[in-house]
């Protein structure tokens, strides 16, 4: 059986599905789209030059289709049934895409905030494709804690450390690495990072410092309508750390920060006070996501606004 997989390139609960799909199936091809519209490019490619029916099932998780797409999709006879959407964003939930077979759209459940790797993890566990072990369970909920900033509330460095890490070694490296511990012997063992993994941590955090106060030099301070937004450039891969140094030392008195990251054309929105909804801010300029973490992709017509807005 031939299946494809979608998924979000730019953390680790894109990349779940990705090494879970490998672990559980044989046969799995992937392509791994920056953003929401970077999909619909991606999915509507393989459409349109018909690769799309060579599947047998479809997988789009981390990331959702716009209403639009999804209608073209559903009401495709040949497509309809084999294409399975795992989502965890209140802007898909919002937009009603629940309402379609096949699609799981979960926003929280007795255990917390959900990630898409955990929706696509139970997914698997409950068809017989993957067993279920110590060592999966531990990894699918380090991810959770990480994409849901729990582990900042659980105080659990281990699940940031792990994308740490999957900065460190990109996204190729990462996937085969997870893939090897993930199916080692020791399935009912917790998961724990070997001593290069740990120094690759190490050397890495001690690196990040320096970067993350070069990018809130020149941060400047907006409005949009109630809330005062941080306004700063940095490299994708350090937003969260970004936001983290802005909550932990207080510096500027704001709701949220929006990291303007050009080279992945991205505004990551990150809410620093309590009260605030990155969300609601990204929301209107198009973005969506999560009350404390979102995101706005940026197009070429954008660029040179933004820069006037700040300016």
């Amino acid at each position: 059986m031939k299946r494809l997989l979608f998924s979000h390139m730019s953390d680790i609960d894109g990349m779940g599905e990705v090494i879970l799909g490998k672990i559980a199936f044989e046969e799995l091809d992937y392509i791994l789209s920056k953003n929401v519209a970077d999909l619909e490019k991606n999915f509507m490619k393989e459409y349109d030059t018909g690769k799309l029916y060579e599947y047998d099932i479809i997988y789009i998780t981390d990331l959702s289709l716009t209403k639009p797409t999804a209608e073209i999709v559903y009401s495709d006879k040949k497509l309809k049934d084999k294409v399975y959407i795992f989502d965890h964003h209140e802007t898909a939930f919002n937009s009603g895409l629940n309402e379609y077979d096949n699609v799981t759209v979960k926003i929280s459940d007795e255990n917390g905030i959900c990630c898409a790797t955990q929706l696509f993890y139970e997914y698997l566990v409950n068809n017989s494709f993957i067993e279920k072990t110590r060592l999966l369970d531990d990894f699918v909920e380090l991810v959770r804690q990480e994409d849901t900033y729990e582990w900042k509330k659980n105080n659990n460095q281990k699940a940031h450390d792990l994308a740490i890490l999957y900065n460190c070694l990109g996204i190729d490296k990462y996937i085969q690495k997870m893939i090897f511990k993930l199916k080692g012997t020791f399935k009912e063992a917790p998961f724990e990072f070997d001593p290069d993994e740990l120094d690759d941590i190490y050397m890495k955090k001690q690196s990040t410092k320096a970067k993350v106060e070069s990018f809130i030099e020149d941060l400047k301070i907006i409005k949009v309508d109630e809330y005062d937004i941080g306004v700063c450039f940095i490299g994708y891969e350090y937003r969260n750390e970004v936001a983290d140094y802005l909550k932990d030392t207080m510096k500027y008195d704001i709701d949220a920060v929006a990291m303007f990251a050009f080279e992945n054309n991205q505004i990551s929105l990150r809410s620093i006070k309590d009260n605030s909804s990155a969300r609601i801010v990204a929301e209107k300029y198009g973005g969506g996501g999560h009350d404390k973490a979102a995101a706005i992709h940026i197009t070429k017509e954008m660029k040179s606004s933004i820069i006037d807005l700040i300016f």
